[in-house]
């Protein structure tokens, strides 16, 4: 095993089609690393970087997590891998049988698989942040159809104990949206496994994000970032750095009760009181291109701890570092039904750097760093110019080479 996270490693990260991961190879290159990634289909956007060194092809995770996890053992016995970084759920299937990588002498962090699913299971959640009085919007768990058709107070959102960002959400403003919500088979699943569902009252402020890297329940790295303009389904299309003493503070009691190992990611509302209220926790590391720019160091103290070592607490990030996704920005017009003047627009203000652009750094898709990353963003101008109604053609690939269905979750041992 590798002793010291210094260049060159070789990373392997778990998979090719997340955000985060296009976000990861960029850091890890810039910083002088080799990555290979763990691909099912070359059709994510880390499919035309020349930064990938590597390309492993495995079956899709969330359809097979198991089958996922022998092919995994396979790239490491027949290839020489310094460190596999788990950049999404795929984290599961490494705390549940780390032995299974431990016999390759690579190194990894992952979480105790009693913790992670006390925080993957968003109902788990609720009470591990009420048990530590770390502050989450007004949240009820019900337990069948008959009890989420009785809520009252809207607007609200209904939430899956088991489903990843935006998806497995619904933001209900009346009896009638909520009766059909009460119907529908994901949520009748649900009830049918003895899961209850979330009824969260929803909380007016600015959102914001933080990152983490934690070395067996001591945090080591955080870096949180707001939200300045949303992108397609949730995302951030644009962010600047903050410094949240209170939530850093929050997250390091969250760390040390679940005595986590590696990264850990949170959403949070900014009340009009100033407090953030968590509203959700992720076992991974999100988007790390921000905390890079600002001079906070989570890819290096995720390499870190995956290697063995104790690295000190990381410096906070600069204030006021400013990073964009114009990809996310473009098919969010398309999302709240925009027309073709307003994509027009956007892309004039991402040519003359004016607007939220101004002082700005593309943190998604650098094509200075990497030349072919530049392709989806003409691509996806020229369909969004077309016809602004396209956006959902490339704005929801399929969840299963990422996400774990609530079946998986099930064979892996998360209720």
């Amino acid at each position: 095993m590798v002793t010291r996270a210094e260049p060159p490693l070789r990373v392997l990260l778990t998979e090719s089609v997340s955000a985060s991961a296009r976000e990861a190879v960029t850091v890890l290159t810039r910083r002088g690393h080799k990555v290979g990634v763990l691909e099912p289909k070359r059709d994510g956007l880390l499919s035309v970087s020349r930064r990938v060194s590597w390309r492993h092809p495995v079956p899709a995770f969330g359809a097979d997590p198991l089958g996922y996890l022998e092919a995994l053992r396979t790239v490491l016995r027949d290839n020489e891998y310094d460190v596999v970084l788990p950049i999404h759920e795929q984290v599961a299937v490494v705390s549940r049988y780390p032995e299974r990588l431990t016999e390759f002498g690579v190194g990894f962090a992952a979480p105790p698989f009693e913790s992670l699913a006390r925080v993957q299971n968003k109902a788990e959640a609720v009470r591990v942040l009420d048990k530590l009085g770390i502050p989450q919007p007004p949240t009820e768990l019900v337990g069948s159809a008959d009890e989420l058709r009785a809520t009252t107070g809207f607007p609200c959102y209904v939430k899956l104990p088991v489903a990843t960002g935006s998806r497995g959400v619904w933001c209900v403003e009346s009896r009638e949206a909520l009766a059909e919500v009460a119907e529908r088979p994901e949520v009748a699943d649900t009830f049918a496994r003895g899961w209850p569902v979330l009824v969260q009252q929803p909380v007016d402020g600015r959102f914001v994000m933080m990152a983490t890297v934690f070395d067996h329940g001591r945090l080591v790295a955080a870096h949180a970032a707001l939200r300045v303009h949303e992108g397609v389904q949730g995302s951030a299309a644009a962010k600047e750095s903050v410094d949240l003493p209170e939530l850093r503070a929050d997250l390091a009691a969250l760390g040390a009760e679940l005595r986590w190992h590696g990264a850990l990611s949170v959403d949070a509302i900014i009340d009009a009181d100033g407090t953030a209220r968590l509203i959700d926790i992720n076992p991974r590391l999100v988007e790390p291109v921000n905390a890079e720019l600002a001079g906070a160091d989570l890819i290096g103290s995720y390499l870190a701890v995956s290697t063995g070592e104790s690295p000190g607490l990381s410096p906070v990030g600069r204030v006021g570092t400013r990073t964009h996704m114009v990809l996310m920005a473009l098919l969010r017009h398309g999302e709240i039904g925009g027309n073709r003047r307003d994509v027009l627009a956007e892309l004039w203000h991402v040519v003359t750097r004016g607007g939220r652009y101004a002082g700005s750094r593309e943190e998604l898709l650098p094509a200075a760093w990497d030349p072919p990353a530049g392709l989806p963003n003409i691509l996806v101008s020229a369909l969004m110019l077309a016809n602004p109604k396209w956006w959902n053609k490339v704005a929801k690939p399929s969840q299963s080479t990422v996400t774990l269905s609530p079946d998986a979750w099930e064979l892996l041992g998360v209720s």
